[in-house]
């Protein structure tokens, strides 16, 4: 199967969210075929789950403070803080990969798995056992990286990758973040925690539960080498013919709506977005 490959730069959290968004669009409309992308932020951003409550879980004095963007993802999940990372995106009909969310979660992890361990990380899916789910007090935890979900990808027990899938006509958008380093003092800066003591032991836990590839590998890891291993391993696990693309004109067009009128919103971002979904 031909899959597009979109290599963005540093783009804002809201033009981000709004091309994933404006791909997906395109693709339930039979504009575009199956797409992976990757990109970076600038300046860094945190974003937020679909259902999560900024004032609850949010410090957004500190995020002024960091300079860090706020924006809320169309996808499920806890926060994630998206600085010094590659991130990925899949989009692809639900016919083209089929299988229930967690079987497809489950095949295109085993993608990133196999990119990584290409690249010398010993990297591994978190067992169905101990994957976190909405009913765990783990999940309580702001944090993305807090603790594993089911067949989310580790290293030396350590996540490294955290991923968010949702579906809509058919179509199935997955996107997720690859620290390069993880910075959890900044993470935890940004996230409202209930005491200072609750916030240090919220550090640490995050220390010892995550780590960026450059951390594991010991070294720096270029953008480009973890591109490179990442396509790699989806073009074989998966069989994918990964072919450089570009946005369309109409992509382009819908992304630029979506990032002013959605992701751009103050509505979305802190009244959950759900009032707001006839813009999708």
């Amino acid at each position: 199967m031909k899959v597009r490959l979109i290599s963005d730069g540093h783009l804002t959290g809201k033009v981000n969210m709004a091309v994933d968004e404006a791909i997906h669009r395109a693709c339930q409309n039979g504009a575009a075929g199956p797409t992976l992308r990757f990109y970076q932020w600038q300046p860094a951003c945190l974003s937020l789950g679909y259902f999560q409550d900024v004032e609850k879980e949010v410090r957004s004095e500190s995020l002024r403070e960091e300079g860090v963007d706020l924006v809320r993802r169309a996808t499920g999940g806890k926060a994630v803080l998206h600085d010094d990372e590659l991130t990925y995106s899949v989009i692809i009909a639900e016919k083209d990969l089929p299988g229930s969310v967690l079987e497809t979660y489950h095949r295109l992890s085993e993608g990133l798995v196999e990119g990584l361990r290409t690249m010398g990380i010993p990297a591994s899916l978190a067992a169905l056992e101990h994957g976190v789910t909405s009913r765990d007090p783990r999940f309580r935890q702001a944090a993305c990286f807090s603790a594993p979900s089911w067949y989310e990808i580790m290293s030396d027990d350590k996540k490294i990758i955290g991923s968010a899938q949702s579906r809509r006509n058919g179509f199935i958008l997955q996107h997720g973040s690859i620290p390069f380093t993880f910075d959890a003092a900044k993470i935890v800066r940004c996230i409202r925690t209930g005491s200072p003591e609750h916030a240090a032991r919220t550090e640490a836990m995050l220390r010892r539960k995550a780590a960026g590839v450059s951390d594991v590998l010991g070294r720096l890891v270029s953008r480009e080498e973890l591109q490179e291993h990442l396509v790699l391993g989806f073009r074989t696990v998966l069989g994918w013919d990964v072919q450089p693309g570009e946005l369309s004109p109409g992509e382009k067009s819908d992304a630029k709506r979506l990032s002013f009128e959605k992701y751009g919103n103050d509505h979305w971002t802190m009244e959950r977005g759900r009032q707001q979904e006839e813009l999708y």
